[in-house]
């Protein structure tokens, strides 16, 4: 065996940044976490050439004091953490003492720095570990760092750098995160000479969300906001109608770090089972606000991992949380009608500005009256155009989102109001939503009172509006029921809508049905599936399967649910769920029943092209009408479509 030596400083700092810094992205996730940590309310990070040639991160922070900027390049300083306790309760990003160290040691560093009570601040220059200048000079409060040819003394390291367009785009997702994390903090993204993003900083959530990611994903998102257990979660998820090919779309973040998760993402899709179409993935920007002392986030030098307490009540918080926002939100997808002008018109549009100009001077010399009048009208119209097509300034409608307030409010309404109609027009609203000056308490163990409160009104003092009859106008195509509402004009598809109905009802009669079996079955077990079982018989109970452990492992089985008798062995299904538990999903029946739910409905559902009496069409519309539930089939499809008679008299020009 070679001898054993100790390594020399220029090597170990080597080793050490390659731990932290592996390409831009990562110097630019330490920089920029440093300057939220240091009270900036403004960041600007600018690039060139992917990063590898220039950095500059710019803050207007508390700046660092000039005799303690050496220090903040020695490897293990930080001012974050002090004793061992400190680790378990850490609310800052930063908090190892090796960014800095690791940054210096492969890149050319300048530091300007400079604490708002002091007159001058400090110029500190570092290159490959060594320190080449540190004096004081002017500059503006906070701190400016700029980092020059990254990877300089490593070569090998450049060769795994991929292209500057490549890891530009990997500094840009960083940026994103991050504005999505803090909307409190304006941030300024320049690349290239070429500002390609810039935050409000206005504390509002939902317009970092617009801000980062442009509206037509803003206006799809529903809020999120539930709690349980002294832990919340917050934020916004994509509606069950606008779902996306992949999960590129899923932030989660923990107090304001964005992290990976494994559970997050299950218990996301677990909280859109039977809501979106399979292949299909929700969008969303989840924080979760827990206590420090609950989670680990010192797992990895990148720190994107976390680890939790107690998983389960993460899953449990996430998907009743999510479940809870698909039943607050509405789900009924409008029909928008566009009507494009004719082009005459437009370049009536076009020329209305100067038009303007050319005609009131003709109209001074202009001999007949009848002339006159004409032009003015014709003046006139095309400067009204002129102003509905300018486009609307959009104004977040929820209310500000910060990271220690997990009692932040949101407001229901995500998607912009159409416009409002004359009184002669205005229909009365078909279900009414109670507002409750104090919430009542919750007497659901996941599902919050307010979610369900279409189904069961809570009595108002006011007498309460008159719900629109519906009426069945007639059937489409053999496929799809046409109604009218009050001023609604509603399209449903039959198969669909009867196929949830279906689904529900079987859901219902599984939950309830247990079936004796004629001979006990027995299996063995593992050591771990039989704990699994033993810590979990009564949510087997609840679906009807009832077990008894024996010694050696032993498990026999005496009931099964009658719903499916003979479709599943009451052996398999056991294993199957005993695995389940294993692995910590308790949602046995999402994951064992669901396909048989489908398939089941499906094949007792009406069909299209199927030939169905008037009475059984009122049926199926009104149990859609009526059941807020009611808004997806189990695969994910939509079941129903409205349209507004506004949209349709605006569409025929009997309205403007």
């Amino acid at each position: 065996m070679a001898k054993i030596n100790l390594l020399d400083k220029s090597v170990f700092e080597l080793i050490a940044a390659g731990e932290v810094i592996e390409r831009p992205a990562s110097v630019i996730k330490e920089l920029v976490e440093n300057s939220i940590d240091a009270g900036a309310k403004h960041i600007t990070v600018e690039i060139k050439n992917g990063g590898s040639s220039f950095m500059r991160v710019t803050d207007d922070g508390c700046g660092i004091a000039h005799d303690e900027i050496p220090t903040a390049f020695l490897r293990h300083a930080t001012s974050k953490v002090r004793t061992a306790d400190d680790l378990d309760k850490i609310l800052t990003l930063g908090f190892r003492g090796e960014a800095l160290a690791s940054v210096a040691a492969v890149a050319r560093v300048e530091v300007l720095s400079k604490e708002a009570d002091k007159q001058y601040g400090s110029c500190f220059k570092i290159s490959g570990g060594e320190i080449t200048a540190h004096e004081q000079t002017g500059c503006p409060d906070g701190t400016t760092i700029i980092i020059r040819d990254l990877f300089f003394n490593v070569p090998a390291r450049q060769k795994f750098l991929k292209k500057d367009v490549t890891e530009g785009n990997q500094v840009q997702g960083l940026i994103d995160k991050l504005a999505l994390a803090h909307p409190d903090i304006s941030f300024r993204f320049i690349r290239d000479n070429k500002q390609v993003r810039c935050t409000g900083g206005d504390g509002d959530y939902y317009s970092a969300i617009y801000a980062v990611f442009g509206k037509q994903l803003a206006m799809s998102l529903i809020p999120v906001d539930y709690s349980t257990g002294g832990i919340s979660v917050t934020g916004y998820a994509s509606s069950p109608l606008f779902t996306r090919p992949n999960r590129s779309m899923q932030y989660f973040f923990v107090n304001g770090r964005y992290v990976r998760s494994v559970i997050c993402l299950t218990a996301l899709e677990e909280g859109y089972r039977n809501s979106i179409m399979t292949g299909k993935f929700p969008a969303c920007v989840l924080n979760i606000t827990i206590n420090p002392e609950l989670c680990d986030v010192n797992v990895s030098p990148s720190k994107t991992e976390v680890r939790f307490a107690d998983e389960k009540q993460i899953f449990d918080l996430i998907n009743f949380g999510v479940k809870n926002a698909i039943l607050n939100a509405d789900n009924r997808r409008e029909i928008k009608l566009e009507k494009k002008l004719p082009e005459p018109v437009a370049e009536v549009k076009a020329e209305a500005v100067p038009l303007a100009e050319r005609v009131e001077k003709a109209l001074e010399t202009a001999p007949q009256n009848i002339y006159k009048e004409k032009v003015r009208e014709t003046l006139e119209n095309s400067r009204i155009l002129e102003i509905k097509e300018k486009p609307v300034a959009f104004h977040s409608p929820v209310s500000s989102y910060k990271v220690n307030k997990p009692q932040s409010s949101f407001v229901q309404q995500r998607i912009a109001e159409p416009e409002k109609q004359p009184e002669t027009h205005r229909a009365e609203p078909v279900h009414p939503e109670p507002v409750c000056d104090e919430p009542e308490e919750n007497t659901f163990k996941y599902i919050t009172d307010a979610a369900l409160r279409s189904a069961e009104p809570v009595p108002e003092l006011t007498a309460e509006p008159e719900k629109p009859e519906l009426t069945i106008i007639g059937e489409l195509f053999a496929t799809y029921i046409l109604c009218q509402c009050g001023d609604d004009f509603v399209m449903i598809d039959k198969h669909a809508a009867h196929e949830r109905i279906n689904f529900e009802k079987k859901r219902t009669e599984l939950m309830t049905s247990s079936q004796l079996l004629a001979e006990s079955e027995f299996i063995d077990l593992s050591p771990e599936q039989y704990s699994a079982l033993a810590e979990n018989t009564d949510k087997l109970t609840d679906i009807g399967v009832e077990v008894i452990l024996t010694e050696g492992f032993r498990c026999e089985i005496t009931a099964c649910p009658s719903a499916f008798a003979g479709d599943v062995k009451p052996s398999e299904l056991v294993l199957r769920a005993t695995d389940l538990l294993c692995a910590g999903n308790e949602n046995i029946i999402g994951e064992i029943y669901d396909d048989l739910l489908h398939s089941r409905a499906c094949k007792t559902a009406v069909k299209a092209n199927d030939v169905n009496h008037p009475s059984e069409l009122r049926v199926i519309a009104e149990e859609v009408w009526n059941n807020e539930k009611i808004r997806f089939c189990p695969h994910g499809r939509p079941v129903m479509v409205k349209m507004t008679k506004h949209e349709i008299e605006k569409y025929f020009s009997r309205i403007v």
